[in-house]
């Protein structure tokens, strides 16, 4: 990969994190990390600070997904969930990002041990239509804590997000910018889940229409753009 290469993985990144803060998906301390895989290799680029804020290019560091520093320089707190993330990229192989957030909404549901269900159809759309499964608790990037999220991974394996039991978020996609994404739609849902809680409560979709509304995207998609 030429330094080229790097240097827009490295933006793509910034770009990502930056949209989070920008909507307001993360919480008020802006706490988070998030990496990126290297295409061909088994090493990820991952923020080396704790917060979205100030991000730069060389605020990312390499590591391989045993953990281990190859370059850079990598705080603490950091160093603490570089499993969290390889942990992903080991079980989901089709995964290019992962970032991990706080973001308030999405939280409360993992700080009260509750997954989301999917009431709202941005989750059927984004192929989150079993809802968004909770990682029970264990010690920031414990060995407990990164079996629980695989245990997670596999009880839906076609989630794009996992709640961390009294912890926060963690989303992921193929690039920075679904990842990002994928935080935001977890986000929105858990939001629009407890306000729906005064109105009687969320109303999950139907399964025979999940399969529809994947059809009727699929559609769409496949008919590409209209013009006049």
């Amino acid at each position: 990969m030429t330094t080229l290469d790097h240097l827009a993985l490295r933006q793509a990144v910034i770009d990502g994190a930056n949209f989070l803060v920008r909507t307001g998906a993360i919480s008020m301390s802006h706490h988070g990390n998030f990496s990126v895989r290297i295409p061909g290799t088994d090493h990820m680029l991952l923020t080396a600070t704790s917060s979205f804020d100030s991000l730069k290019p060389d605020s990312l560091a390499v590591l391989d997904l045993d953990g281990h520093l190859v370059s850079g320089t990598i705080n603490p707190s950091n160093a603490e969930i570089v499993h969290m993330h390889a942990v992903v990229y080991k079980h989901r192989p089709e995964v290019g990002a992962v970032v991990h957030t706080h973001s308030t909404y999405a939280t409360s549901f993992a700080i009260a041990s509750r997954g989301i269900g999917c009431a709202y159809e941005a989750l059927v759309r984004n192929d989150m239509a079993d809802g968004v499964p909770l990682a029970h608790y264990g010690p920031r990037g414990s060995s407990l804590a990164i079996a629980n999220i695989a245990a997670a991974l596999a009880s839906m394996p076609s989630t794009k997000a996992v709640l961390l039991e009294n912890h926060g978020v963690l989303a992921f996609g193929a690039d920075p910018a679904a990842a990002a994404r994928a935080n935001l739609i977890v986000e929105e849902t858990a939001q629009m889940t407890i306000l729906a809680e005064v109105l009687g409560g969320a109303k999950p979709i139907p399964p025979e229409l999940l399969k529809a509304s994947l059809e009727r995207r699929d559609e769409f998609a496949q008919a590409g753009s209209q013009r006049a």
